[in-house]
C-alpha cells in the first residue's frame, strides 16, 4: 500500500510538468489544466488515505521499523505545492495573470515563507489563492469544467469532512504556535 500511495504522491510531479507544458497550447489548454489539477487532488486524497491505512495496518502488527515514513511521504506538501505553483505558472505563460503580478506574488511568498523557516500554514496562506485561482478563470471564461471541479470539491468534502477538518486543526495550530514565536 505505501509504494501504491508513494507512486499516487510522486505522479503529482509528473502531473506539474504536463500542467506547464500545457502554456504552449496557450488559453484553449485550460480544461485540461483544471482536469489535470482534478486529477493531482484527487491523487493526493487517494495517496493520504492509503498511506494513514498503511501506517494503521504496521502498527496493528507492530512492526516499527517499517512504519517509517518514506522519501516522498515526507515531500508530499512539496509536490503539492510544485503542482500548484506549475497551475499558477501556466496562467502566468498563457496571460492570465500578469506576469509582473505573478513576480511580485512570488517574492513576497517566497520571502514570507522564508521569513517564517518553511512554515506549512504560512505555505498554505499563499497557496490557497492560487488553487482558486484556475476554478476562478475557468468559471469567468464560462467552460463546464469549472462546474465539474466545483462538484468534485463537493464530493470531497463529504466523503472527506473529518480529513478537511484535521487539516484546517492543523493550519490553525501552526499559525497559533508561528504566532507565539
Amino acid at each position: 500500500m505505501k509504494r501504491v500511495a508513494d507512486g499516487l504522491t510522486a505522479s503529482r510531479a509528473l502531473i506539474a510538468l504536463l500542467i506547464v507544458l500545457l502554456s504552449l497550447g496557450g488559453k484553449d489548454a485550460l480544461s485540461w489544466v483544471i482536469y489535470l489539477i482534478i486529477l493531482g487532488w484527487t491523487t493526493d486524497v487517494l495517496d493520504g488515505e492509503l498511506a494513514r491505512r498503511a501506517l494503521r495496518r504496521l502498527e496493528e502488527r507492530e512492526a516499527q521499523d517499517e512504519g517509517e515514513q518514506t522519501w516522498l511521504g515526507e515531500h508530499d506538501f512539496a509536490l503539492d505545492m510544485l503542482m500548484v505553483y506549475a497551475s499558477f505558472l501556466y496562467l502566468t505563460l498563457v496571460g492570465y495573470v500578469p506576469p509582473m503580478w505573478a513576480f511580485g506574488y512570488t517574492l513576497v511568498a517566497a520571502a514570507a515563507i522564508w521569513g517564517s523557516h518553511g512554515s506549512k500554514s504560512v505555505t498554505e496562506i499563499f497557496a490557497f489563492p492560487l488553487v482558486a485561482l484556475p476554478l476562478l478563470i475557468a468559471y469567468r471564461e464560462g467552460l463546464w469544467v469549472a462546474y465539474a471541479y466545483i462538484a468534485w470539491i463537493v464530493v470531497m468534502l463529504v466523503l472527506f469532512w473529518g480529513r478537511f477538518l484535521g487539516v484546517v486543526k492543523e493550519f490553525i495550530a501552526g499559525m497559533r504556535q508561528l504566532l507565539r514565536v
